[in-house]
């Protein structure tokens, strides 16, 4: 193991491009290829360099073509034989040592809060050991004092964009609770004015919907109707052939009705056998009366349930330029209901 002091003037050259080289990259592995750059004339088969920053340690390993890679096997060899050769980390020359497998010239740096020791290694001594001696702890220096500012950088980075990744993953669970949160109050909305029954809207739903439709249709001029319906007969259903068929009788009836009206109008279960539409239709009370008759006709028709289906039914037609209000409409239908009711009754 020989000692080696003095660079020459050429390295000192070598050194002042290197140095220019380091002030412009700002990546570790930018460093790496420029040290590696500034070596070329001397031929190593490989570079390695060892540092401790801030009680971390690094390790960075360049190959004959200049690419940094993971530390394989031959260079964990070398940092092994390097570990137990004695070296004091802070000596200020360079060091040549001759090993199995490698002959290596190596120097130590250290500057502020980072230390640690360059190696280049050839398989065999080479004509320029000399020279690489010479300039190696130079090198060393310059590539230890830019390495401390970019690890520094890299750890800086790599901080911030851990805050970053943390706060994009509080963001995200946020966003996706916030849209859980939404589509359950959507849910629980629409829950809130369905009709578990029959699936129709309830009378919250009715009004709440049927008000907005009267809004449109007054300020546009639109023609419509509020239609009240009651399904006769339901107490005896109940008692004769139980709630079960009851329900079903409520079912069909909530499908006849709607299956008479148009997709646009809205529909509701507004009491226990009592329903409601709005709808924009621009036909006189009695031809929609006869439409919903006729398909109450064709269901009883298909006998396919152990009670006739009958309906008194009562519309209003709206005024589109009257004040008169939903409640008001839907009252006056309720008693054009009973009206019709009272009337099929006395027949």
């Amino acid at each position: 193991m020989e000692a080696i002091h003095d660079p020459t003037q050429g390295d000192l050259i070598v050194l002042m491009k290197l140095a220019r080289e380091l002030l412009r990259v700002n990546s570790v592995k930018a460093a790496l290829k420029a040290l590696w750059d500034s070596l070329q004339l001397l031929s190593p088969d490989d570079l390695l360099l060892t540092a401790r920053c801030n009680r971390r340690d690094y390790c960075f390993h360049v190959n004959a073509t200049g690419t940094v890679l993971r530390i394989g096997q031959k260079s964990r060899r070398l940092i092994e034989a390097l570990g137990t050769s004695n070296l004091n980390s802070n000596t200020q020359t360079s060091q040549m040592i001759q090993l199995p497998e490698a002959f290596v010239i190596t120097a130590a740096f250290t500057c502020g809060k980072i230390c640690g020791r360059i190696a280049l290694s050839w398989k065999s001594q080479p004509d320029q050991a000399q020279r690489a001696a010479m300039a190696l702890p130079g090198i060393a220096d310059l590539t230890g004092a830019r390495l401390e500012g970019l690890i520094h950088q890299d750890h800086r980075e790599s901080q911030l964009s851990a805050q970053c990744d943390s706060l994009v993953a509080t963001q995200i669970h946020h966003e996706e609770r916030l849209r859980t949160c939404e589509l359950e109050n959507t849910e629980a909305r629409a829950l809130a004015t369905v009709d578990q029954l029959t699936g129709l809207q309830n009378r919250r739903g009715f009004l709440a919907k049927a008000e907005q439709c009267l809004i449109l249709a007054q300020r546009q001029m639109l023609a419509c109707a509020v239609i009240f319906v009651d399904v006769d007969g339901l107490k005896e259903i109940n008692d004769r052939l139980g709630h079960a068929a009851g329900d079903a009788l409520i079912c069909c009836a909530g499908s006849m009705f709607s299956s008479a009206l148009r997709h646009a109008d809205v529909v509701a279960r507004v009491g226990g056998d009592e329903f409601a539409a709005f709808t924009f239709d621009n036909a006189s009370p009695t031809k929609i009366i006869d439409r919903i008759s006729d398909r109450i006709a064709e269901f009883n028709a298909e006998k396919r349930h152990p009670f006739t289906l009958s309906l008194s039914i009562g519309v209003v037609i709206c005024n589109a330029e009257s004040s008169e209000s939903l409640s008001e409409y839907l009252a006056r239908a309720d008693s054009e209901m009973y009206i019709h009711k009272r009337e099929r009754q006395q027949l």
